[in-house]
């Protein structure tokens, strides 16, 4: 059995913990980027409680991620929609 030192340890990987997180970008840091400077500045506080109590929730499978629920609501505003479900 080899042994292995520090040096070889593998490098851990630190995924966002963001709910619904699924991205087409490659790279987790630029995701994080892109949350912490466009995406987090924008939402209203009411949002982000319920953001972070929703993550917190066993049943949290099928919530939107902060993105995601900012893009949707900058799709309502393009069609002008009048009533949501």
């Amino acid at each position: 059995k080899a042994q292995t030192t520090q040096a070889e340890e593998p490098v851990k990987v630190v995924r966002h913990q963001e709910v619904g997180h699924k991205s087409l970008l490659q790279s987790d840091a630029l995701y994080q980027y892109i949350l912490e400077t466009s995406v987090y500045p924008r939402e209203p506080e009411p949002m982000k409680e319920l953001r972070e109590v929703t993550a917190k929730h066993p049943w949290n499978l099928m919530t939107t991620s902060a993105d995601e629920g900012q893009f949707l609501g900058l799709l309502l505003k393009l069609i002008d929609a009048k009533n949501t479900m």
